[in-house]
């Protein structure tokens, strides 16, 4: 088979609720540790149910030269620190030339907007600095990286909501597979803020079980599941060429099949089957790859009562019910825009370790999920080929295809 068009993974980032990098990430996954806690500022709202969050521990940034670091909201730091761990392991000290950088969020740093709102409302706009303009463009966090490791390649910041990072990751593929870029950096970044998790509630889409025991809070497919829970951080891969990554000598990760998009027309904040089933679908006929070759869904199932049916019932209609199916959020929450490429990053380690992770806390099956192989126990096993998963409020959907490298 002819792969001189392959793009492949030749260097990961991330950050999460587990710390800092790839490792601890993996590590947290593998044994099971939630990453789910309460709140004090969501304890203090009644009228807000959800009283949970997962969120990157506090470290100490100063290491980021000043000059860049000011211009930085926090999930700006969180793609700073991916970003060079992305970059290290796939060989450069310093971004690479041509290197293109894909990364978007589902909104700006809300923290900063509510400082600026403070001095407006106090009258005190002379308080207002040019950083505090600079940490709140949309595409903050990605020039923010751009101007501190000097990545002077096209710099495109995707924003669709929770499927922002896998979008990204796709966007990536486009640009080496067409000769935009040499290489790209892309995926996604997000930062909490208790709004989050306010507004999800008011949609009644968060978890109210937290009961003094927040590390079962989010359960993906399981019978007593009440909604998401709200995380941060950023993950990073960064794509090349085959042809580039072996004349490197760059240790080849996985290799990226393809993607495929669309849009749930219908209605804004619920898919519906029948789209996502056409959104996976359009993936395997983009790549070439047959239904019975995928070994392994790793859902966007987020533990939404609507959600997590929804692509359940399209995966059965496209696979059958021999189809093996995981979910993450149940370990680290649901990352928004991040989770797309945090998730692509577990399912990369999943490929090379020969192991496919469990769905955490699912406990009994929900009937009116579609029978399919749920993964409640870490299993040992070849894995050559995963569908990633993920779909944004708003209606945009998005499928990738990940493979073993060969």
């Amino acid at each position: 088979m002819d792969d001189s068009n392959a793009v492949v993974i030749t260097g990961m980032g991330a950050v999460s609720p587990y710390g800092f990098g790839v490792q601890p990430l993996w590590e947290g996954l593998l044994q099971g540790r939630t990453c789910m806690h309460t709140v004090a500022e969501l304890e203090a709202l009644p009228l807000v149910r959800t009283k949970v969050a997962a969120t990157v521990p506090a470290a100490d940034y100063s290491f980021i030269p000043r000059k860049y670091r000011r211009t930085m909201s926090r999930m700006g730091l969180y793609a700073y620190c991916a970003a060079q761990e992305a970059l290290r392991q796939a060989g450069y000290e310093a971004a690479p030339d041509k290197l293109g950088f894909f990364m978007g969020s589902t909104l700006n740093s809300i923290s900063v907007w509510m400082e600026l709102a403070q001095y407006i409302q106090g009258t005190r706009l002379d308080l207002v600095k040019t950083s505090d303009f600079l940490q709140i463009m949309n595409h903050s966090p990605l020039a923010g990286v751009c101007q501190a490791l000097k990545i002077n390649g096209p710099a495109m910041g995707g924003s669709e909501a929770c499927s922002t990072g896998l979008m990204n990751i796709g966007l990536g593929f486009l640009a080496v597979r067409s000769g935009l870029v040499n290489q790209a950096l892309c995926g996604g970044t997000e930062e909490y803020h208790p709004l989050f998790s306010a507004c999800f509630d008011i949609m009644q889409a968060t978890s109210t079980h937290s009961n003094g025991n927040p590390a079962a809070a989010c359960r993906p497919f399981d019978a007593s599941r009440t909604g998401l829970v709200v995380a941060e951080g950023c993950g990073l891969v960064f794509l090349e060429s085959k042809k580039s990554a072996l004349a490197r000598h760059a240790p080849i990760l996985a290799e990226v099949l393809g993607f495929y998009a669309n849009t749930e027309t219908e209605n804004m904040a619920y898919p519906s089957a029948g789209t996502l089933q056409e959104c996976m679908q359009g993936a395997l006929a983009a790549t070439g790859v047959r239904a019975e070759e995928v070994d392994l869904l790793n859902a966007h199932a987020t533990g939404t009562i609507a959600g997590d049916i929804a692509e359940t019932q399209a995966a059965a209609a496209v696979f059958g019910s021999g189809l093996s199916v995981n979910s993450l959020k149940g370990h680290i929450g649901h990352t928004m825009g991040a989770s797309g490429s945090l998730e692509s990053i577990a399912c990369v380690r999943m490929l090379a370790e020969q192991t496919v992770l469990p769905t955490q806390n699912l406990d009994q099956l929900d009937t009116r999920c579609a029978p399919l192989q749920y993964v409640t126990q870490s299993e040992q096993r070849p894995v050559h080929i995963i569908l990633k998963n993920s779909f944004a409020i708003g209606g945009n959907n998005c499928s990738l295809l990940l493979r073993r490298p060969l």
